[in-house]
């Protein structure tokens, strides 16, 4: 199956007929064979049940066209973006979703508390669905320590004795066919761990000797960096392009950056030398993704840089 046959049968699974489940994960530490997810199931009551059901209807409506999921890429307006579901950390998770529900039952609610998300699982037929939603603050155990669960009873609050968490309006991504449809990028980046490819990437990108030779000093890129995922992805595409290895390419860097006045700063062997000001120029000039507009003759930081008639 193809993203946009995915796509298609997503568009024409039939959501009102289709049998619910409602399943809480966790995350864990991992090693080996072991699962990095935990799971049960919670009974719905036929109002959660309706309005998940609907919300999930919504997505069938407003998102008809996929884009391909890169490092870089986000989610436009009516539109997923898409990669294999064999390509992330789904496969062990649907493993645990797929169980009979029946022996999945939650016990007690500890086994909620510091979930990592939910999924409503639909069926159909031969065809299943997965809606998901990274879990919010809520679900937090330390959110809860020292507080009341209050609600609006007519015209007062009052104190509702069970916990209480918070399901969300949205959802996150699906997992329809062979293909993830993500409408959150970060969350779904998240949630299946899909950020610790770029942390290796980075790590990676560090012992590179091309990259050692063009960076003069990696702490002002380590404090810049940190465990941010949009500047995690700009370093993993970084190493893909690998411009920095390229003598005249950064010859033509030093050279342009003179010329129009970038205040990027080289020593004497040409290196590049990161300052906390310089370092947002820095990424953009190693993306390639600094362009001159032969119209204005003004230099723009672009998102992409697909060639012109592609």
């Amino acid at each position: 199956m193809t993203v946009a046959q995915d796509l298609q049968a997503f568009g024409e699974f039939n959501v009102d007929q289709a049998v619910a489940s409602l399943w809480v994960f966790k995350k864990r530490p991992a090693t080996g064979q072991m699962n990095p997810f935990t799971a049960v199931s919670v009974v719905m009551s036929d109002t959660l049940r309706d309005q998940l059901k609907a919300l999930a209807s919504g997505y069938q409506a407003s998102h008809t066209a996929f884009d391909e999921y890169s490092l870089l890429s986000q989610p436009g307006e009516g539109s997923f973006l898409a990669m294999a579901s064999e390509q992330t950390l789904f496969q062990p998770l649907k493993g645990l979703i797929d169980q009979p529900l029946e022996e999945c039952l939650v016990k007690n609610v500890k086994q909620l508390n510091n979930a990592a998300g939910y999924i409503l699982r639909l069926r159909h037929g031969e065809a299943i669905v997965y809606c998901v939603k990274k879990a919010n603050s809520d679900w937090a155990t330390r959110k809860k320590k020292g507080m009341m669960n209050i609600v609006f009873n007519g015209a007062g609050l009052d104190i509702v004795e069970n916990p209480s968490f918070s399901i969300s309006r949205s959802f996150d991504f699906f997992v329809a066919g062979v293909s993830v449809l993500m409408v959150n990028k970060a969350a779904f980046e998240s949630v299946l761990s899909h950020k610790d490819t770029y942390e290796e990437a980075y790590a990676e990108l560090k012992q590179e000797q091309g990259f050692v030779a063009a960076i003069a000093d990696f702490a002002v890129f380590d404090t810049f960096i940190g465990r941010n995922a949009t500047h995690l992805r700009r370093m993993a595409v970084i190493k893909a392009r690998g411009y920095y290895q390229n003598p005249n390419y950064m010859a033509r860097l030093r050279e342009i950056n003179g010329l129009r006045n970038w205040g990027i700063q080289f020593d004497a062997e040409g290196r590049v030398v990161a300052t906390p000001e310089t370092m947002s120029d820095i990424l953009h000039v190693l993306l390639d993704h600094r362009l001159r507009s032969e119209l204005s003759d003004n230099d723009y930081d672009v998102p992409s840089t697909t060639p012109v008639g592609q």
